[in-house]
């Protein structure tokens, strides 16, 4: 269950191919004149290049693109309704990576519109990272969508505090080892020990004016359930000599309170003792604050808005501070007994698109799709905001995105993101995809939540009630129908 590899070299050749070839990424001419296809998107600026395309497709295939916007909570309902009907009221729709295995029976394979299509420049599938083409775009080993948001986590650390030479030379004094990005747990929480103090304390050998925090997370409910599995997944591993599962794929018994998922709850509750009050109601905007905006957080874990974003990180709350710098890297790992380093990152479920089985003009759909996805056009939705695209909301996923020089030129903070994006390529892990995965990941936010905030005493007891949880939903679907769709999750 291992992510396949593209070597880097491979990947600039390529990248550098298609970014010079000219191609268009459709078939050309207007063998398509007249014909409409209807696209159900992500309203918003999400929707913003779909009306850009629309312009595109009409001048090159002929083809009337209508685009049908809707709020992104209704989108599933939409979708499972338009695509059912003959013909497709959708030729297209964007939808969640996690409901694939509800919607992949009305979902048109795209292995052989990708494989006719190489000669011509096609979406160049090998070109999307790994990470995304295994666990976004596929299911049972087949292609059912193309990646649209690259959505990823990373870590993210104050490069000018870890940089410093005072802390550097105090940190090394106090733990013995060189201040450098956690690559373990272990690791992450004596650094955020370490970076936790009091206004009127020192920092970088001046004084604070205002108390700093050595990191800070997104834990409330339900999306705490992100922050704990970057803990659980290493942990897991470790156990099993890097096979890391949620359940057991034979039985579909719950492994969320193994001994290991144990372990790593109370990790996970260890670390809320270096972050700012308040963390367990905090949601994207309050994280993304205190990281970037107001300064004072030393570490977090999050999506690719940071990276993007680099420029808007706050100088360290201290009289004289260095020019900010931002540190990325991979969420840290666990050692396990065989002295192995386990890491990954989240592939969360994202932002990706795919044709209608029943759509009245597949080829057409095709065309459109096929566009809407080339390297050439998709550089330029994940570049936005700029003077041709307004924002779109969209990370990169793609090898030519992150070595894309025209990116790199236009927005240069971005070059600290490109070696972090190569090793997320190859140590993805996927969000649970199974018929009532949110409702699964619901129930362990709620008990993983309410030992963190100290409702439940233990963390043993928590784990048992989300795994009792747990059962009861595979038992309601159908413990069959659950292992099968968990397998195909994983190709």
């Amino acid at each position: 269950m291992h992510l396949r590899r593209i070597s880097v070299v491979t990947a600039i050749a390529i990248s550098v191919l298609l970014l010079c070839s000219g191609l268009n990424y459709g078939l050309a001419g207007q063998q398509f004149k007249g014909v409409t296809i209807t696209v159900l998107v992500h309203s918003g600026h999400q929707a913003v290049p779909w009306y850009k395309l629309a312009e595109i497709v009409k001048e090159e295939y002929g083809i009337n693109l209508v685009v049908v916007e809707s709020p992104p909570e209704e989108i599933y309902t939409k979708a499972m309704l338009g695509i059912r009907s003959k013909p497709a009221k959708y030729d297209i729709i964007q939808f969640n990576s996690a409901f694939i295995a509800d919607l992949e029976p009305f979902l048109m394979s795209l292995d052989d519109f990708i494989v006719k299509s190489v000669g011509e420049g096609g979406v160049a599938f090998g070109d999307i990272l790994p990470c995304f083409r295994e666990y976004q775009d596929m299911w049972k080993g087949k292609i059912y969508a193309l990646t649209i948001d690259g959505d990823i986590f990373f870590l993210y650390y104050r490069a000018d505090l870890f940089e410093n030479p005072v802390e550097k030379a105090a940190f090394k004094a106090k733990y013995g080892r060189e201040l450098e990005p956690p690559k373990t747990w272990e690791e992450f929480l004596q650094i955020a020990e370490f970076f936790t103090r009091k206004k009127g304390q020192k920092l970088c050998g001046q004084i604070l004016q205002k108390d700093f925090y050595g990191a800070a997370f997104q834990l409330k409910p339900p999306r705490v359930f992100y922050w704990y599995l970057f803990v659980y997944w290493p942990h897991i591993a470790a156990a099993t000599k890097g096979h890391p599962h949620y359940f057991d794929p034979k039985t579909m018994k719950p492994l969320i309170n193994s001994e290991a998922a144990v372990k790593a709850l109370e990790v996970l509750k260890k670390a809320t003792t270096y972050m700012p009050p308040g963390v367990l109601g905090w949601e994207w905007d309050e994280c993304f604050t205190a990281f970037m905006k107001e300064g004072n957080v030393a570490m977090t874990i999050h999506w690719p808005d940071e990276g993007k974003r680099a420029p808007e990180l706050a100088p360290l709350p201290i009289p004289n501070p260095p020019k900010p710098k931002l540190g990325v890297a991979l969420p840290p790992g666990v050692k396990g007994p065989d002295g192995k380093l386990y890491r990954y990152t989240m592939i969360d479920a994202a932002w990706v698109a795919g044709i209608a089985k029943n759509s009245a003009h597949p080829d057409a759909a095709w065309a459109v799709l096929s566009y809407f996805c080339s390297p050439s056009f998709s550089l330029e939705r994940v570049m936005a905001p700029t003077d041709y695209m307004p924002d779109t909301g969209h990370d990169p996923c793609r090898y030519s995105h992150i070595y894309s020089p025209r990116f790199l030129a236009l927005k240069p903070w971005f070059k600290v993101m490109v070696k972090a994006y190569e090793e997320a390529a190859t140590h993805g892990f996927p969000l649970l995809k199974i018929p009532g995965s949110y409702e699964y990941l619901e129930k362990l936010a709620t008990y993983a939540h309410q030992y963190l905030s100290g409702q439940i005493p233990d963390a043993k007891t928590a784990l048992d009630k989300a795994a009792a949880e747990w059962e009861k939903i595979t038992q309601r679907f159908g413990v069959e129908r659950q292992r099968e769709a968990y397998l195909g999750m994983w190709g």
